[in-house]
């Protein structure tokens, strides 16, 4: 379980933080970024093993009936969300690099046809779906308890783990858009319900979450990911005119 929990996280802020770097937009193997190519064929591979390492760590552990669904079942469901957030990473790649070589014309027809693909729709489909599969994998964990006592120190690498991952995912949201008519909202509100669905869960089960690693897990990185957004907003705030704070405090409260 750890191991697979500190692959995802590793992998996770090493893609995020590599991304942004000259260097590595720089270095060009047959006309396409390393650093795309790593998105596309090397860090999936490496999510993809830590994912099987901890869903083999949980169908492992002996069976408590607390919520009513199959294992097959659940799994199926997750299986289609990675399917999905690979599909939105190949069509942001492909649009990625399809933009490198478009003329600079916002106005341009192709640049707006390959923005729609570069833009919302395929960091929504990677977003969205990354944290639906986190999700799943916490459901699937809630009928697989472990019923030892895991060293503390065990437990703090876990929630380490957690806040790296979810400052990852913050940051990689922090580097597409601003929260007004951006990703931010969307995506914090959905990182939102699905920490208060969890929390009611273990609060009228009675669970705990020294009995259920991944959602310690997934627990650290939803409240990772929403103290990032939110220190954004303050910073953004912070440097705003006197004028445009009022402005900024509408458009933040607006539907």
């Amino acid at each position: 379980m750890i191991t697979g929990l500190l692959i995802i996280s590793i992998i996770s802020f090493i893609a995020v933080i590599s991304y942004k770097r000259p260097r590595m937009e720089q270095k060009v193997f047959k006309n396409i970024p390393l650093v795309d190519w790593l998105n596309i064929l090397g860090f999936p591979p490496l999510v993809y093993l830590g994912l099987v390492l901890i869903v083999v760590n949980i169908v492992n552990r002996p069976i408590v009936p607390i919520l009513d669904f199959e294992d097959f079942t659940i799994i199926t469901v997750g299986i289609f969300f990675l399917m999905l957030a690979f599909v939105g990473q190949s069509i942001h790649f492909v649009s990625k690099v399809i933009s490198r070589y478009l003329p600079a014309n916002k106005h341009a027809l192709e640049y707006q046809v390959n923005e729609i693909f570069h833009g919302k729709l395929s960091h929504y489909m990677v977003i969205i779906s990354a944290l639906l599969v986190v999700f799943i994998l916490d459901l699937l964990e809630i009928n697989h308890p472990v019923f030892y006592s895991s060293p503390i120190g065990r437990n703090i690498l876990i929630i380490i783990a957690g806040v790296l991952m979810g400052f990852a995912g913050g940051k990689s949201v922090i580097y597409t858009s601003s929260w007004h008519g951006g990703y931010y909202r969307p995506i914090f509100s959905l990182v939102f319900l699905l920490f208060l669905s969890k929390t009611g869960l273990f609060y009228f089960s009675d669970l705990h979450y020294s009995n259920y690693p991944m959602n310690l897990f997934s627990y650290a990185m939803y409240i990772s990911i929403m103290t990032v957004f939110i220190l954004r907003q303050f910073i953004i705030f912070s440097k705003l005119s006197e004028k445009r704070r009022l402005r900024f405090i509408a458009k933040l409260f607006s539907l």
